[in-house]
């Protein structure tokens, strides 16, 4: 997930992203569907995350695939300087499972300048338990975490929040197509924009692959940027059409 000052206001979060949960999640196509590129091994989505232009961290995204389950690392790691002296340091490790288009497992952990939040999720029948650091809530089995990779987040009403384990609601606006700067050229990505609890910017291609994310901090209004240094696109291939998938291709 992404860090705090991506919240849609400070009264919504002092400090970190009041976003995503999982209502009544819209999954308007199936998650297999979605999908073309071989994972060969571990294959990832590298970030450069820019804080008005300047760089300020990384944000990966490793897929891999073991058997029948697909199991997705997130790494977040943001610094923000000022002279000497740090002033804002923010960590996050996320790993998700995934089998035949259904999160199964979540577990998070968190540093988000010196407030630490740990989660941990499981499917549970026809829902999905989450653990967070005061309660348990029981979700519905289709719940979308707010990593972003996922392409059904484009559908998505409500989404789980992987810092916090909280629930909010939110809306998803297509928008234009315009040409994303890549690290082999350009790619063409459509804009959605998510609005309610949570406000960023996410470009997908055609397939769904994530290829770019941007926001306002809410703090001070500075513009943060991702810009992709490495993306599994890059070398696309097919699957079986028994394999898991992930949603990427060029």
């Amino acid at each position: 997930m992404a860090p705090s000052f991506m919240g849609k206001s400070q009264a919504k979060a002092p400090r970190l992203l009041k976003a995503a949960a999982a209502g009544a999640a819209l999954l308007a196509m199936g998650f297999g569907s979605y999908a073309t590129a071989s994972l060969g091994g571990a294959e990832r989505i590298a970030f450069e995350v820019l804080r008005n232009g300047s760089p300020i961290g990384s944000h990966t995204i490793s897929f891999q695939q073991n058997e029948d389950e697909l199991v997705v690392d997130i790494e977040i790691g943001l610094e923000v300087k000022f002279a000497f002296f740090t002033v804002f340091d923010y960590q996050h490790r996320n790993r998700e499972v995934w089998r035949d288009g259904r999160l199964i497992a979540i577990d998070t952990q968190t540093d988000n300048n010196g407030e630490r939040h740990e989660i941990s999720g499981r499917a549970m029948g026809d829902g999905f338990l989450v653990n967070g650091k005061d309660e348990q809530i029981l979700l519905p089995s289709d719940v979308i975490p707010t990593s972003y990779w996922n392409p059904a987040t484009r559908a998505a009403q409500a989404m789980l929040n992987t810092q916090t384990g909280e629930l909010i609601d939110v809306e998803v606006t297509p928008k234009y197509i315009q040409a994303v700067e890549m690290p082999w050229g350009e790619s063409r990505g459509q804009l959605h924009r998510i609005s309610g609890d949570l406000e960023v910017d996410l470009w997908y291609d055609p397939a769904g692959c994530l290829l770019k994310m941007s926001f306002k901090a809410p703090g001070d209004g500075s513009t943060i940027d991702y810009r992709a240094d490495y993306h599994m696109a890059e070398r696309p291939e097919t699957l079986a059409a028994n394999q898991q998938t992930v949603p990427c291709e060029s």
